[in-house]
Parts: C-alpha cells; structure tokens; sequence
C-alpha cells in the first residue's frame, strides 16, 4: 500500500492504476498510470545499500543534462514532487518518479552474441558521451564497490575470524584465493598509475535489463538505471559484462564441471566495447583489455567467499553452503578465462575499426 503522503508529493491525480513490477532486486518499483493515460514509475529507494539518496538524483540530473547537452541518449524525465524536490522522504520510505517511456522493453539476458554486442557497445558509448565531464563531478554512490585491493582485505579479516568448520569446508577455495593473489597486486598498480589508467564514469550495473530497447525497430533507446553510476576505472563494466554474459550458466550453478565458457560471446562484448570506447581508452587499458573479466571474476569470487567464512551475512541464500558453490562457480569461471584469453589468438580477431 502506498502512503497516501506519497501521493500528494508528486500530486498524483485520482484514480491510479498502479501495479508493482517484479524486476530490480534492491528497489521496489510501481508502474503508475494516471486518467489522462500519462505513465509513471514510482520507486522506493533502498536506503540501506543507497544510504544518501539526495546523490542517486543529483548524478542522475547532471547526466541527463549532459546528454541533452551532447544530443546524446533521452534519459527518461524525473517527476518533480509538488515543491520542486527530485525526491520524496516519506515516513518509511523515500521516493522518486521517473517518467515511464512507452512502447520499449528490457529483455532478461543476452541470448545471442549479437545481443552482448549491442550490450557492450551501449554501455561503451554511455561512458564515451560522458568523457568531457570531470569523472570527480559525479558523486561516488558506492565506496570501494570495484576496489580488489579491499575485498582481499575483507577476505583476510575473514578468514582470520572464521569458524573452524567453515575454514575446513572452504580449504580448496581459499588456496584458490591466495594462488590467485598476483590479480591484487597487478590492481594495485592500476589503482596507483592514474596517468596510464584514469578515472571514467562507468555505469557499474551492465546488464540488458537496464537498457530500453524500442518496440518498433528494436533498436536501443538509451540505457536506464543509473543508481551505481560513479567514476571509476576501465576494469568494472568490460570486465562486469564478460562475468556475467560469457559463462554458460550463471553465479548459482553448483555443478561447475557444467561450466564452459562462450568465446563467441567473449569476442562480441570485447569488440563491442571497445568500438564504443577505443579513442577513450588510453594504450595501457586497450594492451590490458582482457585482464578485466580476470579481476572482476576473481573480485566477485573473493566476495562469496568471504560471505561465506563471515556466516552468510550479505548475499540472501537458499541453502546453507550456496555462498561456497558460488565462489567455486567464479574461482572455475576464472580459470576458464585464464585458459581462454591466454590460449586465444588476438590476430585474427577483429577489435574495432578505426
């Protein structure tokens, strides 16, 4: 039920048809159909992930303008509340309107490689259309969200603090961690070299669910929630896009010996990215391209391990060792990638044009 306060911030006229939309795992969203036939998503924010939501619409704001500005991507329009506010905090909740952008879908996954193409390269020219802005005016929404350094730190205190059992029941995985520990220390050099390795904005959340696609011709409309947007570097989203769209299964197949890899779909982001992004990419991230999937696979392994050593106090599981067979989903996936990238014949493969 929606409190009537709500209502009469953004001055929504009676009567509503409002029906709550199952997508998004942190915000719940309502679609809001007014009797003129005007269409609204009404959205709570989840204020223990965001815990400063005044900076979800300041960003927001800044990089529709942005767009606007570059004749770029039409974000979809914020409704003001009644005094002018981009949000509304309510007695329990705080919430936004966005304006809700007719005959356009957002599919589920990536099918077909020319679908993860089309993926890389929106979210590609989403950060190129941004590269005249100073990444530090955009507000960082999430601390350390793609920092490796810190999540090995994380995985050390817990480790450190961990029950017997569970230390036993993870003993593979955490030899796994720590072969892997050179992926830290070639992120720390990344991390310290701002020179060869700049900040960018990147959307931090690539997946094709958050771009529109249009009825009509299914072309892209523009890519949509922004709420991670902040500067960071040229790893998180190529890197994000190859953990999630190149395996077969995803993060909560237990039976990893199932696992394999799909090049057809590996090549297709690569390329697809950096046709977008190549002229904004400096020559030490293109020459390091394909250890992005590497330290992010390898960064989301380490954070269910470590949930897992901690007592499953972050990611919601359904069985009691289901943080532990995601790890060894990810630490399977990562060896996979080492195998294919180092075994892979970049000569005979397109990359972008020039």
């Amino acid at each position: 039920m929606i409190e009537s306060s709500v209502k009469e911030a953004f001055n929504f006229p009676e009567p509503l048809e409002m029906e709550k939309l199952s997508t998004g795992l942190i915000n719940h969203t309502y679609k809001t159909t007014f009797p003129d036939g005007q269409v609204f998503l009404l959205q709570s924010i989840n204020t223990k992930v965001f815990d400063d939501p005044d900076k979800l619409q300041r960003n927001y704001l800044k990089i529709q303008r942005h767009f606007l500005d570059q004749d770029s991507y039409k974000l979809p329009g914020i409704l003001k509340t009644h005094d002018g506010g981009l949000l509304f905090k309510g007695p329990s909740h705080v919430w936004r309107c966005f304006e809700y952008i007719l005959d356009t879908y957002s599919p589920v996954v990536s099918s077909t490689p020319d679908q993860a193409y089309l993926v890389a390269s929106c979210f590609g020219e989403f950060s190129a259309n941004l590269d005249n802005l100073d990444p530090l005016s955009i507000q960082t929404v999430l601390p350390g969200f793609h920092d490796l350094g810190l999540r090995f730190i994380q995985f050390k205190d817990a480790l450190h603090g961990a029950s017997e059992k569970r230390r036993n029941a993870a003993l593979e995985l955490i030899q796994k961690a720590r072969q892997h520990e050179p992926l830290v220390d070639f992120f720390a050099k990344v991390q310290s070299s701002p020179k060869l390795f700049p900040l960018h904005i990147l959307h931090h959340d690539c997946k094709i669910a958050n771009i529109l696609f249009q009825n009509a011709d299914n072309k892209i409309y523009s890519p949509i929630d922004l709420d991670t947007t902040q500067p960071g570097l040229f790893i998180s989203d190529i890197g994000d896009m190859i953990r999630s769209m190149v395996p077969n299964y995803p993060e909560n197949h237990a039976a990893i010996n199932e696992l394999v890899i799909r090049g057809d779909f590996y090549e297709a982001i690569r390329e697809g990215y950096l046709e977008s992004m190549h002229a904004y990419l400096s020559a030490e991230e293109t020459q390091q391209i394909d250890m992005t999937g590497k330290l992010i696979v390898y960064m989301q392994a380490l954070r269910f391990l470590t949930d897992f050593l901690n007592e499953d106090i972050y990611y919601q599981i359904s069985y009691p060792e289901q943080n532990l067979d995601r790890a060894a989903n990810q630490f399977k996936l990562l060896e996979q990638l080492i195998v294919y990238v180092e075994g892979h014949n970049r000569s005979k493969t397109k990359v972008y044009s020039a």
